[in-house]
């Protein structure tokens, strides 16, 4: 149980909202227990920058968090879109290598790596929960990988789309979170493909688009010949 103790845990950034949890446990889901505060930040605000100190690790409750990195020219690459039951914030040294900022309104709980650490020598079922959310995202990491290594700019979109429905649960009718920016920076592409790449799918029959962020998928069969 968090005592008025936890507000003294070194976080870099002021959230919307920071509460101690009392009463049930802070993440009921995944035996993690009343190990973290519930934190909240407004859309495009960071959660940490590149660079700052990591002694945190977060698990989004609701909203979607881009973790981004600026290029030597300009340039933005997203190299992930945590959404809800995910963790982020993971390194394997003392710093963040890249900045994790909020797409929508975010809720999150930050966990204290040492308080987690601590926890996992007592409980076998906290390593074991820590280990499977970890190899959740090496799985999406690998998937990323092979989608900017090997897949054309219809391939990423197509592959894009199926992913996010099976992440997001939504069915055939998948509510975009992230601008179309933000989708080419993760895909390895332009902006201007991108759009091209969704105007060439609704073209073809495969999807039906609602405005910049409400798209039906009307051919799953398709979209996962396309993506293979």
């Amino acid at each position: 149980m968090l005592t008025q103790a936890a507000h003294a845990i070194q976080l870099n950034h002021q959230p919307d909202i920071v509460l101690p949890l009392r009463g049930k446990r802070a993440d009921e889901t995944s035996g993690l227990g009343a190990l973290g505060i519930v934190m909240s930040f407004g859309r495009n605000t960071e959660v940490y920058a590149e660079g700052e100190p990591a002694g945190n690790v977060y698990k989004v409750v609701s909203g979607v968090v881009r973790i981004s990195k600026l290029l030597p020219d300009g340039r933005r690459q997203i190299s992930a879109f945590h959404m809800p039951g995910d963790m982020f914030g993971f390194e394997a040294d003392d710093l963040h290598h890249a900045s994790a900022e909020a797409v929508t309104p975010v809720k999150v709980i930050a966990y204290k790596w040492e308080s987690l650490l601590t926890a996992g020598c007592r409980s076998a079922s906290l390593v074991r929960d820590l280990l499977n959310l970890t190899m959740v995202g090496l799985r999406q990491t690998q998937e990323h990988l092979l989608l900017l290594g090997r897949k054309n700019a219809l391939e990423r979109v197509a592959a894009f789309l199926l992913d996010t429905a099976k992440r997001t649960k939504s069915g055939s009718i998948i509510e975009l979170a992230m601008a179309r920016h933000d989708i080419a920076d993760y895909l390895g592409l332009t902006l201007e493909t991108v759009s091209r790449m969704f105007a060439e799918l609704k073209e073809r029959g495969v999807i039906r688009l609602e405005g910049a962020r409400r798209v039906h998928l009307l051919d799953k069969d398709q979209l996962a010949a396309m993506s293979a």
